[in-house]
């Protein structure tokens, strides 16, 4: 926790970056225990109470469960990308995961990684990592493939747990009495939730990109990667911002994520402005756009894509 600690000192916003690096050996286990392990018996990360401790535990002074005090976030949505974002999915079957891995993604025999019903990811805030719920085979691969995106089913904010659960490096432990609530084999879970501490106080939130259900178009559908040109005083300024410099962006400006100001900014209806190195002041305006995906084979392009902008890259 001092590197955390040290992070937050300098960048608070860095604190996403190393959720990623301590969730990524985590993620590591629970996709590859299925080639170990006979079928229904891998290593288990898929709900808050396998992954910190039992949600039906009491935490507070008088008495109320830990999954009544994190609270749910219906007006929240999340897209995580699987190449990027620390996803824990946990496959089950051996051989269904064999075949996940040998068949799907791109220039394999079931194509590139395409999101559908049966995949459902819980997002855990503020950290920012996701649980899948459903499709763990087909989301493993796509996190090993480093392709796709997947919309988040639930969101969980974790943040109210703060006052009353604490990891010491051994175990989760509610703070009122000092009872044991549980002991991880795995260090990675504890790291996760205390990072998340540090990231509620300084109020970073997770890296995940923040998704508008009811936008007319998602920057997802061409299967490229996103990013945001950038227009200053209503110039192309000639360079682009990820996602989540995008979002770094928007935070330092003030807005809350998810808000309607937000949206409105990542959508270019709204502009944010500041004042350059001669102290004279620009409006900033973000145009989001699509990296087309490249193929090697003209057998990969099924037909034309509506959704595709003619000024995508």
């Amino acid at each position: 926790m001092e590197l955390a600690q040290d992070i937050a000192n300098i960048d608070p916003v860095g604190l996403q970056t190393l959720i990623r690096l301590v969730a990524a050996p985590l993620q590591a286990k629970t996709i590859t225990s299925a080639a170990l392990a006979t079928p229904h018996h891998a290593r288990q990360a898929d709900s808050f109470s396998c992954l910190f401790f039992q949600g039906s535990l009491p935490v507070t002074p008088d008495g109320v469960r830990a999954d009544k005090v994190s609270i749910r976030r219906p007006d929240r949505c999340f897209k995580l990308r699987l190449g990027t974002d620390p996803v824990l999915a946990t496959p089950w079957h051996r051989d269904r995961l064999a075949n996940a891995i040998a068949t799907i993604g791109f220039g394999k025999r079931q194509g590139a990684w395409v999101e559908d019903e049966n995949h459902r990811i819980s997002l855990l805030l503020p950290i920012g990592v996701g649980i899948v719920l459903g499709g763990n085979h087909s989301i493993a691969a796509g996190i090993a493939n480093g392709e796709g995106f997947v919309t988040s089913a639930d969101v969980q904010d974790l943040s109210p747990l703060y006052p009353y659960v604490r990891y010491d490096g051994l175990s989760f432990l509610r703070i009122h009495d000092g009872t044991l609530l549980s002991q991880p084999v795995d260090e990675e879970p504890g790291m996760l939730f205390e990072i998340g501490r540090l990231m509620a106080k300084h109020g970073v939130s997770a890296g995940a990109e923040w998704h508008d259900p009811s936008a007319d178009t998602d920057p997802s559908l061409s299967g490229g990667d996103i990013y945001y040109k950038v227009l200053i005083n209503g110039q192309d300024a000639g360079v682009a911002l990820t996602p989540s410099g995008a979002a770094l962006e928007l935070r330092r400006a003030g807005l809350q994520e998810g808000s309607a100001q937000w949206s409105k900014v990542l959508h270019g209806d709204s502009a944010l402005f500041r004042s350059n190195h001669l102290g004279n002041q620009e409006t900033i305006e973000f145009r989001w756009s699509m990296r087309r995906r490249v193929v090697d084979d003209l057998k990969f392009v099924y037909g034309v894509m509506p959704w595709v902008d003619p000024d995508d890259d």
